[in-house]
Parts: structure tokens; sequence; C-alpha cells
């Protein structure tokens, strides 16, 4: 099995996922069950060292190699056009996969069908609201990476979104700076 990558840098649990083409809650699972081995970070996110993936991967028989990975893909949620291009042309411009929903029901069927390493969620969204979709997405995927942005911080859907777990929070309207915090924090940048 050859392991093309020098950067022993551990692993996220949804690299592992988008690695082994499975769910972050699959890994997650192997974690509880021992068969992953992991650490946990501040803020309680896993990180699976290089060396503990190689194992899992040759015990398992599954043939793998660590390439560089792809591009980091970003979900947009927004019902504003303006802000979801803006994010669009400040995330691509950097490198990043970007892809824009205009409701919660949209951006649902979105995250069905790919994994994202982290999604701005405006909460005042038309139809399913933006809570509604966190705790859909906290569901799905626990270690999710959430923005939540929006102009209304006391607002009974921004409260009740926080209600899912931890997010990080943006106040509209979003500064390039506040941007550019969030992808060192999320990504160590």
């Amino acid at each position: 099995m050859a392991f093309g990558v020098s950067d022993e840098r551990p692993l996220s649990t949804g690299e592992v996922a988008r690695l082994l083409h499975v769910t972050p809650v699959a890994v997650l699972g192997w974690i509880r069950d021992g068969k992953l081995q992991a650490y946990r970070v501040p803020g309680g996110r896993h990180r699976i060292p290089r060396g503990a993936f190689r194992k899992f991967l040759t015990d398992n028989n599954i043939p793998v190699t660590l390439d560089p990975p792809s591009a980091r893909r970003v979900l947009v949620v927004d019902d504003e056009e303006s802000v979801r291009e803006a994010l669009d042309t400040a995330l691509a411009g950097r490198g990043y996969e970007v892809v824009t929903a205009s409701d919660g029901v949209e951006a649902l069927s979105i995250l069905k069908a790919k994994h994202f390493d982290l999604i701005f969620l405006d909460v005042l969204l038309p139809g399913m609201s933006g809570a509604s979709l966190f705790g859909a997405v906290k569901r799905w995927d626990p270690e999710a990476v959430v923005v939540i942005s929006t102009g209304f911080p006391q607002h009974e859907e921004t409260l009740a979104a926080l209600d899912y777990g931890p997010a990080m929070f943006l106040l509209k309207p979003i500064k390039m700076t506040d941007i550019e915090t969030v992808l060192k924090m999320v990504f160590e940048e």
C-alpha cells in the first residue's frame, strides 16, 4: 500500500470520511467502538493520527492512499443572493470549492449528497428555518463545522439554532476579516 504524503498532520473525521466515502457518523462509530484510534482537541473534535489511520486501513484490508486532499468544500446557505455571491467569490478565490443554497430545503438536499468541511448558515431562511437545518446537520454529522450568520442575534430562530449545539457566530454584514478569522480557526491556515 502506497502512502504518497509526507505531511503527518492528523486527519479530521471529515477527511477520513471523504477518503473512505462514508459519513462522518460512521467514522465516529469506529472511534467509539475502538476500531480507529483518535484523540480530542479543544472544542471536542476528534483527530486521527495518520499512523492510526494507516493501521486501520491495513487491519481492515482497505486499499486507500493518503494522497493530498482535494479542495476543501464550503456550503453557503443564505437567502440573500448578494451574500451568497460575495462569500462564493471570496472563498473560491482562496481555492475552496464552494456550493451555495438559497433556502434550507435546497441546502438539505445538497448536504445529503456531499460532505462539507465548513457551512455558513443564515438562520432566517424561507421555508425550512436555519435552526431546523442546523439540527438536521448536527444529527447527520455531529462534528460539522457551522458558522451561523445573521443580522438578528437575539431573534428566536437564532437562539433556537444554538440549542442544537456549538457553532461559530458572525454578525451581518459579514466583513472579509471575519471570514479570514473563521478560515484560520477551522483550517489552521
